[in-house]
């Protein structure tokens, strides 16, 4: 089952990859993300590992996500398991006439998949709308 949302954002793509790549402090501008901790020690990259802790449809569950694609102010993949569940989550970025579109989504399987697509959706257009609001806020 897939989900996503886009949303363009008037700013440069530099712009929004800068709050994108400042993962620790997406719990301040995503109201979903409770908790989000590098579990590796590194810049971010292909293998890195994440502890995020979110509330989806209200549950709060802790996933541990490892980042099996990364390429700079571009794209985002990871992967995690929770409650027999499979996600992958991604994080897209093109620029379009000076502007970003952004599209945040994912893929998931197993017993929960319904669950996990219903609040997934719900959480990827928040996560769209909340770093277009945080990204054009601090442009103004």
């Amino acid at each position: 089952m897939r989900f996503e949302s886009s949303i363009e954002i008037n700013a440069p793509v530099r712009k929004v990859w800068a709050l994108i790549d400042k993962l620790e402090e997406w719990p301040q501008w995503m109201p979903s993300i409770k908790k989000i901790e590098r579990v590796s020690k590194g810049p971010l990259a292909v293998g890195s590992q994440l502890s995020v802790t979110a509330k989806v449809s209200g549950l709060t569950v802790t996933l541990r996500m490892t980042i099996r694609e990364f390429v700079p102010e571009r794209t985002v993949v990871m992967q995690g398991k929770t409650l027999g569940t499979n996600l992958t989550r991604f994080y897209n970025l093109e620029p379009v006439n000076g502007k970003t579109k952004v599209t945040v989504g994912g893929d998931v399987s197993g017993a929960l998949a319904w669950l996990a697509c219903r609040g997934g959706k719900k959480v990827s257009a928040e996560i769209a709308q909340a770093a277009r609001k945080k990204v054009e806020g601090l442009a103004q």
